[in-house]
C-alpha cells in the first residue's frame, strides 16, 4: 500500500499550498510522484505517453487544488485525477488482443534486424533480465485487453492496494458497480492467463519468461522462477495462482527496474502494431 502523510500534517500542507506555497505543494506531491508514475505507466503501457500524462496529472492537481475539500485523503484524490487522465487516454485507443505478445514474438523472430537489436539490448552492462519484472510486464499487457474502467479497477484494488470503497470513489461509481467491474476484470484476466502463460500450468503457448532469460548473456540473467507457486499445502486453482501472480506484480519494479529498456521497447512495438489493426 502506498504511504501517505499524517492527516493533520496533510491538511496543513494543503492550506499552505492553496495559498501559493510551492514548498508545501512539493512536500505533498513528491512522495506520490514515483507510485503515480508507476500507476500511469502500467495503465498506458508506453513510457513516452506515461511521461506526458504524468505532467498533465501534476498540472491538473495544481490547478484543481482549490477545489479539494478533503472528502477523501489527498493521495486518493490525486490518484483519482491520474485515473481519469489515463481513462481519457485509453478510451481513445484500441484494446489489445490477448495474443498481442505472441504476435510480437512471431514477428520479432522473423526479422533478423529485430533479433540483432534485442541481442544488443540484453547484452548491455546495465541490463538484467528479471523474471518478476517480466511477469508485471505481461500483467499490464493482459490488462490492456480489458475495458479501461475494468483495467483501472484491478490496478487500483489489487495492485495498488486501495480499498473497494476508495477505488469506487476514485472511479466515481457505487461500490456494487465497482465490485462488479473488479470481478469481471479478474475473471477475464484469469481466463487469459490460463490459455497463455506457461508459468501457470506448463500448457500455455507463451514461454517468454524462460526464453528471454536464456536469450540474455549469463552475466545478465537474474534469478530464475520455474513456476508461480501458491502457499504450501493449498490446492492449486486458477484463482489462487492469480493471487500469487498479483503479489509478484505488486512488488515488481516494472517502471524503473533492470529490465526496463526491453519492456519499453516491447510496449512501444506492441502499441504500434495493435493500433494499426483495422
Amino acid at each position: 500500500m502506498i504511504g501517505q502523510t499524517p492527516i493533520e500534517q496533510e491538511a496543513h500542507l494543503v492550506e499552505l499550498a492553496r495559498a501559493g506555497d510551492e514548498n508545501a505543494f512539493t512536500e505533498l506531491v513528491e512522495p506520490l510522484r514515483r507510485p503515480l508514475f508507476a500507476y500511469v505507466y502500467r495503465m498506458v503501457t508506453h513510457r513516452g505517453d506515461a511521461e506526458d500524462l504524468m505532467q498533465d496529472v501534476l498540472i491538473r492537481v495544481l490547478e484543481s487544488l482549490r477545489t479539494y475539500r478533503g472528502e477523501a485523503r489527498f493521495k486518493t484524490w490525486v490518484f483519482g485525477i491520474a485515473t481519469h487522465t489515463c481513462l481519457d487516454h485509453l478510451r481513445a485507443r484500441k484494446r489489445w488482443r490477448v495474443e498481442a505478445q505472441l504476435e510480437g514474438e512471431r514477428q520479432h523472430d522473423a526479422d533478423p534486424e529485430a533479433v540483432k537489436g534485442l541481442e544488443a539490448l540484453v547484452s548491455r552492462p546495465d541490463f538484467a533480465f528479471e523474471v518478476r519484472e517480466h511477469i508485471a510486464f505481461c500483467f499490464s499487457c493482459i490488462g490492456r485487453t480489458l475495458e479501461p474502467e475494468e483495467q483501472a479497477a484491478i490496478m487500483l484494488k489489487e495492485v495498488l492496494g486501495f480499498t473497494a470503497r476508495e477505488a469506487a470513489g476514485i472511479l466515481q461509481v457505487s461500490e456494487p458497480i465497482f465490485r462488479h467491474r473488479l470481478s469481471s476484470a479478474r475473471a477475464r484476466m484469469i481466463g487469459s492467463f490460463e490459455g497463455l502463460c506457461r508459468l501457470i500450468d506448463k500448457s500455455g503457448v507463451c514461454w517468454q519468461c524462460k526464453g528471454l532469460r536464456e536469450y540474455a548473456p549469463e552475466r545478465n540473467r537474474g534469478a530464475d522462477l520455474v513456476q508461480i507457486e501458491v502457499a504450501p499445502g493449498v490446492a492449486v486453482t486458477p484463482e489462487n495462482l492469480f493471487e500469487a501472480r498479483l503479489a509478484i506484480v505488486s512488488a515488481a519494479d516494472l517502471e524503473s527496474g533492470k529490465t526496463r529498456a526491453m519492456h519499453d521497447a516491447f510496449y512501444e512495438s506492441i502499441a504500434q502494431r495493435e493500433e494499426s489493426i483495422a
